[in-house]
Formats: C-alpha cells, sequence, structure tokens
C-alpha cells in the first residue's frame, strides 16, 4: 500500500528558511550539518557512483550550507580519494562551506550560482561535465525541480550518474511520530529551531508520487524516484553513453575561476 502524507501534511507548503542575517545563517548551517549523519546511504552511493563513473570529478549541488561534502571527502578518502567541485547558493554560504573543510582538513573547489543552482550556459560551466553530480536538502526548495533535473543531466558525463536526496511528505508515521518527540523533548533554543526548522522543510517536501508524477508530466523519464528510508527519497539518472566524440572532461587549469579554499 502507497504510504501518503500525514493529514497535518496534507497539503504542500514550499520551505521558508530564513537565511538573511548572520546568525540565521549560521543556525541553518549547524542544523542541516547536525542532520548529515542521515545521509550515509547517500554519501556511500556517491562514493560508488564516483569509482565507477566515466572518471572526472564530482559535483555537489545544492545551497552549501551544512558542508555534506566534508563527510564525502572522509568517506571516499578511506577508499578512492576523489575531486569535488561544489556550488553555494551565496558568498556567505561559500565561507560557511570553506570553514568546514579548513578545519576537517579536506579540499574542494567552491563556487557561488543564484540559488545554488549552476547554468550549463553560463561561461563558467560551459564545456564542464562531471562523473557524478549530487544534491541533498535543496530538491524541495527548487522553484522549478524540472528544469533543473535538466540542468543537472546537462552537467553530467555520458555514463555518469546524478542523485538527488531530500525528505518526502509520505514518510513512516511510527518513525515521524518517534523523530518529533525526540526533538521536542529539546527545549533549548537550538533544539526548539531545529523542530521549527524540521517542520516546515517537511511541510515543503513532496511525497513519492508527486515526484513521479512530476517526473512524468515533464517527460523526464529517464529518472527514477524511490524511498530512501523511512524519511526521504532519491531521484535517480544515469546518462546514456553518447555514441559521438564524448564531452571534454571539467578543466583544472590554474586559469580556473573556482576557488579551493
Amino acid at each position: 500500500m502507497a504510504a501518503t502524507a500525514p493529514p497535518f501534511f496534507a497539503d504542500r507548503m514550499p520551505p521558508d528558511h530564513p537565511r538573511t542575517t548572520a546568525a540565521e545563517r549560521t543556525a541553518y548551517d549547524r542544523y542541516l550539518a547536525a542532520r548529515n549523519h542521515y545521509k550515509e546511504e547517500l554519501l556511500d552511493e556517491v562514493v560508488a557512483a564516483a569509482s565507477d563513473s566515466p572518471g572526472g570529478p564530482v559535483l555537489e549541488v545544492g545551497t552549501g550550507y551544512g558542508g555534506l561534502g566534508v563527510e564525502l571527502l572522509r568517506r571516499a578518502a578511506r577508499e578512492a580519494p576523489l575531486e569535488l567541485y561544489a556550488v553555494c547558493e551565496s558568498e556567505a554560504a561559500r565561507e560557511l562551506y570553506a570553514r568546514r573543510l579548513h578545519d576537517a582538513g579536506v579540499t574542494a573547489r567552491l563556487r557561488v550560482a543564484p540559488g545554488g543552482v549552476p547554468d550549463p550556459d553560463d561561461a563558467a560551466w560551459r564545456g564542464r561535465r562531471f562523473g557524478t553530480v549530487y544534491s541533498a536538502n535543496a530538491f524541495n526548495t527548487w522553484p522549478d525541480p524540472a528544469g533543473t533535473l535538466g540542468r543537472l543531466a546537462a552537467l553530467t558525463a555520458p555514463g555518469g550518474r546524478v542523485l538527488v536526496n531530500d525528505l518526502r511528505r509520505d514518510p513512516d508515521p511510527f518513525i515521524l511520530e518517534y523523530s518529533l518527540r525526540e526533538m521536542a523533548d529539546d527545549t533549548s533554543e537550538e533544539g526548539r529551531y531545529r523542530l521549527r526548522t524540521y517542520l516546515t522543510s517537511l511541510q515543503g517536501a513532496y511525497t513519492r508520487a508527486e515526484v513521479r508524477a512530476l517526473l512524468r508530466h515533464a517527460g523526464l523519464t529517464s529518472w527514477t524516484a524511490e524511498p530512501d528510508g523511512p524519511m526521504a527519497l532519491t531521484l535517480r539518472l544515469r546518462r546514456a553513453v553518447a555514441r559521438t566524440r564524448p564531452d571534454p572532461p571539467a578543466s583544472t587549469a590554474p586559469s580556473d575561476p573556482w576557488r579551493s579554499p
């Protein structure tokens, strides 16, 4: 039987997480960083995809808050080191990401793009292709999710993979109740922020049926959308191998405008 959204989450409301002030940005960064341990299976899949990809670096797309790429680099270091490029929605997010990279002793190339979404037609991206592209905690915030998925596919090399993970609004009801009770027990200011932000994120999430309908209506038939544990879902795409001349790999020349903190 297909899961349905709880009655109090029946209607989707696009999430709004204020990030105007430095305090708001820091709070949101800490919130997402604290939730990184729920992304272990996604990170394992990204590492596996990178090792099985046609080559080229890995691209992280999203707000830049939370520094999930730090955990990815730590994980990959135990198997096969990878080259990570990460997109941030603002200079403030990039600075927070760079600080996390520095503190962890790992490196990645960071770049700011409006909304944290790269445009393949922009000069900084034109001709770049990545073996693996992934995103977490951002899909539910994209104003044009179908269009954004198309952009990510365009940035992926033939034979490469795209993984997009986020909360879903039709989670396991028992796990949801347990999670909410656990968060509600923390009455500190940070705990109240965590609960409020989580509820807002959940209210703004799609159900699996909604995502599948979105893909179908947009003609994105090569994409799949499957549950990832009791609370999230992952959209997946494996780009077909081109029969013509392969796309050029991402440049790492000294003139590269990407910045490595």
